[in-house]
């Protein structure tokens, strides 16, 4: 069973946040099993040259100690700096998501003075680089990466206070405002709610829980307008991996109802036969992840996921269940390494 980094990171920056009370105190052994997870999580690099997760998951997991006010190894710290510093955090909208993470966690180590001053120094240089290379990355839309990595480089800019100076934080924070609706899941809400206050996952660290009074209340959610008709969407499968027997696998016309998301076409296209059109998805907490298409699976550990696009080669900013293709599009899911 490879090691739960990320999620036990997300676990504990969440239990940070709510003000857990004094006694007793969960974290403490959740703090020790995050340690351990971060040092079973790199004996996947003497082998693989990466984390045995990921460098965003590693990276969550720095941040999270960090919040907790607790110390880490500089072995540890430096395993970061260097993969930033050779640019192994990956390529398109992931990468933008995980220099973030990474920004984040060094950020916390250098303004909690968990580090030596010449570390800090190393550290406080890295994040001001990772700001840099996020504003040169923005889209002419205001998005940096996709729709979904913008809160994070938007806490990145929070955190350096590139915010104050940068056109770029502007521009992210109007292209945010004008996609609020993709943030439905409880996941992507967490990422996009500090932001919207101003604040980033650093600020955890400094939460006064005796001032939080309990602002929770229920909300009112309408039921999404239904539209009358059907429409239809061109259903692509490709595979340009060398050791895919053809480029194209899989191309036909898919009718759902007008408010169908990706997710329903996937599912309508599987319900027509003879086409034997099959897939399967993982629940993850941003919602549906897809992980199999016609018997072909991404594998975490060959680096390889199911892109989603429209033609011709426009990435879709949203998940299979979120995104609500129009009629006449053309959704490619195509095999891709990262």
């Amino acid at each position: 069973e490879w090691p739960q980094t990320g999620r036990l990171a997300l676990y504990l920056l969440g239990l940070q946040a709510t003000c857990p009370p004094p006694e007793p105190r969960p974290q403490r052994s959740l703090v020790t099993w995050l340690k351990y997870y971060l040092e079973e999580d790199w004996t996947g690099s003497r082998r693989h040259g990466h984390p045995l997760t990921s460098y965003y998951q590693y990276g969550l997991g720095v941040l999270a100690l960090c919040v907790h006010h607790k110390r880490v190894r500089e072995e540890v710290i430096r395993r970061l700096l260097t993969a930033q510093h050779h640019g192994r955090l990956g390529h398109g909208g992931n990468a933008v998501d995980t220099e973030a993470v990474v920004a984040l966690a060094l950020a916390c180590l250098e303004r909690k003075r968990l580090v030596g001053a010449e570390l800090a120094a190393d550290l406080q240089a890295a994040t001001h680089r990772a700001s840099r290379s996020m504003a040169e990355a923005q889209g002419p839309d205001g998005i940096i990466g996709n729709i979904y990595s913008t809160p994070w480089a938007l806490q990145v800019f929070l955190a350096t206070g590139m915010c104050q100076m940068e056109s770029a934080y502007g521009r992210a924070m109007t292209a945010l405002l004008d996609n609020l609706d993709a943030f439905g899941t409880a996941a992507t809400m967490a990422q996009v709610l500090p932001v919207l206050h101003g604040r980033s996952y650093l600020d955890i660290a400094s939460v006064h829980c005796q001032e939080e009074s309990d602002t929770l209340t229920p909300m009112d959610m309408e039921p999404p307008t239904e539209v009358p008709g059907n429409k239809t969407v061109q259903l692509v499968v490709e595979c340009p991996l060398p050791w895919c027997s053809q480029l194209q696998l899989y191309d036909w016309l898919v009718s759902v109802p007008a408010t169908a998301s990706l997710l329903d076409v996937l599912r309508a296209a599987a319900a027509q036969e003879p086409h034997n059109f099959r897939f399967d998805t993982q629940d993850t907490p941003q919602g549906p992840l897809l992980t199999q298409v016609l018997g072909l699976e991404a594998q975490q550990q060959k680096r390889n996921y199911w892109q989603l696009l429209t033609a011709p080669s426009t990435p879709l900013q949203m998940g299979v269940a979120d995104y609500r293709p129009r009629n006449g599009d053309t959704l490619i899911l195509r095999l891709s390494e990262w």
